[in-house]
């Protein structure tokens, strides 16, 4: 895989602190050669600090890149609930999540690297932690959605797990397949086709007319 640009790598943490510099340092030597080709001591030179500073935060490198994937994973899900308590409607809300997904992913190439399985570019046994805690999260959140949208009458009777699982996993393979640049159509196009299909499937009927 081609080297990609860390100055694309645009991730906010505390510029005082100590631990966040060494994981911004390490981010910039993941998206360029991946944690496997990426040594403790590589990730001090890039912090500037010393191996004894390095090792006080850290145990070693599944430990630095697993909690980078935490504090990613965390303010994704963050992200991902502001723009649904922002949003109005069950539908606004649903697209409001993909979308947040999609610029998530499109801008954190550590986090996408990590939830694709690319074996080059991440640890998979670290990284299978940290993406199936985010997937159930947000699952849960898409769960609260539909649940809730159901309890108003804005949509039918549903499994709001299941149909919530589905959802999760649709969505998240066509935002993987926009942001590697496989997609087949337009983004905006096949995700309003999913919008529609999905609003007709669990919206619920409305009363004839008299």
């Amino acid at each position: 895989m081609s080297a990609v640009d860390s100055e694309s790598e645009q991730v906010t943490t505390a510029p005082d602190s100590t631990r966040g510099s060494i994981l911004e340092a390490a981010r910039g030597r993941f998206v360029r050669f991946g944690p496997r080709k990426t040594t403790m001591d590589e990730v001090a030179r890039a912090a500037g600090c010393s191996r004894t500073t390095l090792y006080s935060h850290f145990r070693n490198m599944e430990d630095v890149y697993g909690s980078l994937l935490e504090q990613d994973a965390e303010a994704f899900i963050r992200d991902a609930s502001a723009a649904v308590e922002k949003a109005v409607g069950a539908g606004a809300k649903i697209r409001a999540m993909v979308e947040t997904t999609r610029a998530t992913y499109a801008r954190n190439h550590v986090l996408r690297m990590a939830v694709t399985g690319d074996s080059e570019m991440s640890l998979e046994g670290v990284a299978h932690v940290y993406t199936r805690g985010q997937e159930r999260r947000i699952i849960e959140l898409l769960r609260q959605v539909l649940e809730n949208g159901v309890r108003d009458g804005a949509l039918r009777e549903i499994d709001p797990e299941r149909v919530a699982y589905l959802m999760f996993h649709l969505g998240t393979l066509l935002v993987e397949r926009e942001v590697s640049g496989l997609g087949d159509y337009e983004f905006d196009q096949i995700i309003g086709v999913m919008d529609d299909v999905f609003a007709r499937g669990i919206a619920k009927p409305q009363s004839p007319r008299r």
